[in-house]
């Protein structure tokens, strides 16, 4: 399963390379922030340990050039939220439990409607998105950031569509790192949609 992970994050990095590469010659730039939810879909398999869905949220900035062809950088603040119960203690402890991230996203995707991009467009991408865990609010459950993978990286898919200086997106998150250092089988997935402004 780790050599998967591995083969999966390093296949995504040569994509992105190269799509950025790609769109050097016909680069068409953009700057932009963005803001929006997120919703959590903890993949979890441990018998110790049960999770439900919370909301969270995240912004951040990002810089997209190219053509058809588009790469993307960016840099997000999120915060994603679980509800997570302890099925093996005598006490059952049980609370929500949030993660403040740092996510660096980078992006390949496709402009559907390059000819408008100025006026209306339709977008679609996938990349790597690596992430480092800040800090853990006091919870019930008595997590601190020490129980945590701190570092980590999801594979995105997502959609997006342009209207003049405004932009809509939403996409899909697989978590490939284990949330917790000791509690096997927890992976955070997270969809997600937001709001922004290109410039």
């Amino acid at each position: 399963m780790k050599n998967l992970k591995s083969i999966l994050v390093v296949a995504c990095l040569f994509i992105v390379s190269h799509g950025f590469s790609q769109v050097v010659e016909h680069k068409r730039s953009e700057f932009g922030i963005n803001a929006g939810l997120n919703f959590t879909n903890v993949n979890i398999t441990t018998p110790s340990l049960t999770a439900d869905s919370r909301t969270g949220y995240q912004a951040g900035i990002f810089y997209r050039s190219g053509k058809f062809l588009y790469g993307q950088a960016g840099l997000n603040y999120q915060l994603l939220r679980n509800y997570y119960a302890q099925t093996d203690t005598t006490e059952g402890a049980k609370d929500n439990f949030s993660q403040h991230n740092l996510q660096l996203p980078l992006y390949v995707g496709i402009n559907l409607a390059p000819i408008l991009r100025s006026v209306i467009n339709v977008r679609a991408y996938a990349g790597p998105v690596f992430k480092y865990t800040v800090s853990v609010p006091v919870n019930g459950l008595q997590f601190t950031l020490n129980d945590l993978n701190k570092f980590g990286a999801d594979v995105t898919f997502g959609a997006g569509l342009d209207v003049l200086m405004f932009s809509v997106d939403a996409g899909y998150s697989i978590g490939l790192n284990e949330v917790f250092d000791k509690i096997s089988d927890a992976k955070n997935n997270y969809g997600f949609i937001t709001v922004g402004l290109r410039f």
